[in-house]
């Protein structure tokens, strides 16, 4: 895959991600349909996972990923933690701060239970993608 070919995939997933995730928030779906919630982090664990192989792939000398699989595989799940765990401060500043305020906004943030469900969709969502680029790529 070109590197122009790649940048264009992530842009437009990236794209297609933040529209689903404005339609389902603006539209109060996360609430009245709680099972939309998953499948829109596990993408984003695809989404983080793509970018730190989009990064090691453009930055070779930093890291060969396609040597050390498990060590990639640590690394890729805790890229995407990271990335999870920021969204989920976000989310939790926007109800505190926005949401809290205005009578028309949706809450974003449903618990605890919410919070670590969340967190694993992500996990699950690097961890499919590390395992398919191992098979696909990397596989010897």
């Amino acid at each position: 895959m070109t590197r122009l070919l790649l940048k264009r995939n992530l842009t437009v997933f990236l794209f297609s991600f933040f529209a689903l995730h404005s339609v389902v928030s603006v539209g109060g779906l996360y609430r009245s349909m709680a099972w939309v919630d998953m499948p829109v982090h596990f993408l984003a664990g695809v989404f983080s996972a793509a970018i730190f192989y989009w990064f090691f792939q453009r930055f070779p000398s930093h890291f060969d990923a396609s040597r050390h699989f498990w060590v990639t595989l640590l690394m890729v799940l805790g890229w995407a933690a990271l990335v999870g765990v920021l969204w989920e401060f976000v989310e939790f500043l926007y109800d505190f701060l926005i949401a809290r305020y205005s009578l028309g906004l949706n809450i974003l943030q449903f618990g605890l239970r919410d919070t670590l469900g969340d967190l694993v969709c992500d996990l699950l969502g690097a961890l499919s993608l590390a395992i398919f680029v191992k098979l696909r790529y990397h596989n010897r």
